[in-house]
């Protein structure tokens, strides 16, 4: 399933995030949680990777967001914020925004975070090595290393 999940997350960084609400709609509870766990870790990685405890996270956040404002896929900047100062180190205000937020809200606000952390990156951030190993450290977590 981890195989299916991430070849999404990729069309999703690469195509129109706007289709999101239509990929995702028939993934269950399960598929859910490898999507979760796949988009995740890639927004891990490529905040740790792209930016710093002193980068401006409202400007990154308001500049991520602003494409996608009145559209299926808008985010919400308090918890997008949130979400980047957690990977940052600063985990103060993130657990409120995941007791509000269901596995489609999070991953959402992640892949648009994503997106831009991707275009920011102007070709540092490779999307297939990025959502691969993101990808793997999903299929450990839920049993699939290993399985085809």
């Amino acid at each position: 399933m981890t195989a299916q999940i991430g070849q999404m997350v990729r069309e999703l960084l690469a195509g129109d995030l706007n289709a999101y609400p239509e990929r995702t709609k028939a993934l269950d509870e399960q598929g859910w949680n490898a999507f979760g766990e796949i988009v995740g870790a890639a927004f891990y990685r490529a905040v740790a990777q792209m930016l710093t405890p002193q980068a401006d996270v409202a400007a990154f956040v308001a500049a991520a967001a602003a494409p996608y404002a009145q559209t299926p896929v808008a985010i919400d900047p308090s918890a997008a914020e949130a979400l980047v100062r957690s990977v940052l180190g600063d985990d103060a205000t993130v657990g409120q925004v995941l007791e509000q937020l269901d596995e489609p809200d999070l991953a959402r606000i992640e892949l648009v975070l994503l997106r831009r952390l991707i275009e920011d990156g102007n070709g540092a951030i490779k999307v297939d090595a990025l959502v691969d190993s993101a990808q793997d450290e999903a299929a450990e977590f839920s049993g699939e290393a290993g399985v085809s």
